[in-house]
């Protein structure tokens, strides 16, 4: 059984930091290591998994149009 990697800083003179512990219940899509039920976080979109700092970043999604946009790539002018 592996353990959560997730590294918890309290301080700023607690520069190393120490890893959150827990027993870990899945691994962060992006960049592999093991997070616990604690610090897993899911993408509302994709649905995936990922420790808090990569969900921080995690932008692979591209905005939908909005609703009652042509698409017909003509532009009105002035």
């Amino acid at each position: 059984m592996s353990y959560c990697g997730v590294v918890e800083v309290r301080s700023l003179e607690d520069a190393l930091g120490a890893t959150c512990g827990y027993q870990a219940k899945g691994r962060c899509s992006d960049c592999g290591v093991a997070v616990c039920s604690t610090h897993a976080e899911r993408c509302e979109v994709c649905r995936d998994t990922f420790c808090p700092s990569c969900l921080s970043f995690h932008f692979p999604h591209t905005k939908r149009s909005p609703a009652g946009h042509s698409g017909s790539g003509q532009r009105k002018t002035a």
